[in-house]
Parts: C-alpha cells; structure tokens; sequence
C-alpha cells in the first residue's frame, strides 16, 4: 500500500487541532472495514510518520516504541495525554474482523465503556482508545480468533499480576482465565486493571510481545 505521507501528516494536524497530543493512530481508509493504520508523531515542529501500513496490533507496538523514544529524550510519556488511536465507523462495524466483537457479541453489555475505553468526540464517528481498551481488544482476539500474539500478550499480562502479588502464579491464573465466558474475562479485565496497573504505560509495553 502506497503511503501518501503529505495527506496522512494533513489530518494528522486536524487530529492534533481537535484533540491535543503528540502521536495519532488511524485508517488509512476511513470507509474501508479491513483498512491497516498509519502511525504519526508529532515532534514539536513537524510529523514524523511510519513508512509502513500497519495491523491494530503492529499499530499499538509502534506507539509503545513510540512512547519509549520520548521518555528517553525527557518528553512526557504520559498515554492518555499524548496518543489519539483513532476508528471509524466502517471498522467498528466490519463483518469477520475484531471490531465487531468489541461491541456487544457474548457478553452482557458493550465491551467498550465509553469515557474508559474509548473516547469520542462530540457525537462524532472517531474513536479514541485507551489503553484498557487495548487490552480488551486484545483479550478478545485471544478468545475469538486464537491470536498467538494475542496468546502471548495475554501471557504477559498474567506475569505482570503475579508480581502485584495477585495470589497465583502466571501459570494459575491462565487456568482461571481459561474456564471464564467472554462477559467474566471482560469483567475481570476491567477490576485487575482497576486494582493492579499503575499506569498505562505498564500495558504499552506488554505490547512488545506483538513486534515482528
């Protein structure tokens, strides 16, 4: 896919203009349901932009590069502030994709909680999602399509609560997980985020399981 660098940096800035921040992730085709994102950060003065097209999964490793690269040069690392991953409506709703399982299929009540996992502006089609929000997303994928990368996220996620002294170990708490429907993992995710992680950068870098 050929990567038109000039109209990418252009919304880009609209993005900036609305919302704020450093790094934004979105489609590259807004209408199109199996679009791969594009990765842009803002340096102060101009944009500096992944050459590549990219999955949500490779996405979301590269704004944890991203994130890294700015904490070591003393910028502020802070997720929330700075990162602005953007959907629309045609991904959202795309048939025999991730995104439409995020939003109601087996389980109670919507995956995403708006205000939490996701923010939107005004009424308006784009989604930003939070870092819970990639953690459900990827948890999904986990359940859903068997995703060995989401397998190993998933993995580090469960060393992480045995050294915020969970009460089990890694090993344990995947057994647990194991035997959950999708509206109890759902749920679990949202109170050992609540009780266990810091910051989100903590879920940021579990991603690096996803590069390659």
């Amino acid at each position: 896919i050929y990567l038109n660098i000039i109209e990418i940096e252009k919304k880009a800035e609209n993005f900036r203009q609305q919302f704020g921040g450093k790094i934004f992730v979105f489609p590259i085709k807004e209408d199109d349901p199996y679009s791969k994102y594009v990765v842009t950060m803002y340096t102060g003065e101009k944009f500096n932009t992944y050459p590549e097209p990219m999955t949500i999964e490779e996405a979301a490793a590269g704004v944890r590069m991203t994130l890294e690269a700015f904490e070591k040069d003393g910028w502020d690392a802070d997720y929330e502030r700075n990162v602005h991953f953007i959907s629309y409506e045609a991904q959202v709703n795309a048939p025999s994709v991730t995104m439409r399982r995020l939003k109601k299929e087996n389980v109670s009540k919507p995956i995403y909680q708006q205000g939490v996992d996701f923010h939107e502006k005004d009424g308006e089609e784009e989604l930003l999602i939070t870092a819970r929000g990639l953690l459900k997303w990827t948890y999904v994928e986990m359940v859903d399509e068997k995703n060995p990368k989401a397998i190993q996220f998933m993995d580090g996620y469960y060393k992480l609560l045995a050294m915020r002294k969970y009460g089990k170990t890694a090993a344990a708490i995947k057994q647990e997980i194991r035997r959950f429907s999708k509206d109890e993992g759902i749920k679990w995710i949202e109170r050992t985020y609540k009780h266990y992680i810091r910051d989100d950068m903590e879920v940021m870098n579990l991603m690096q399981g996803l590069k390659g």
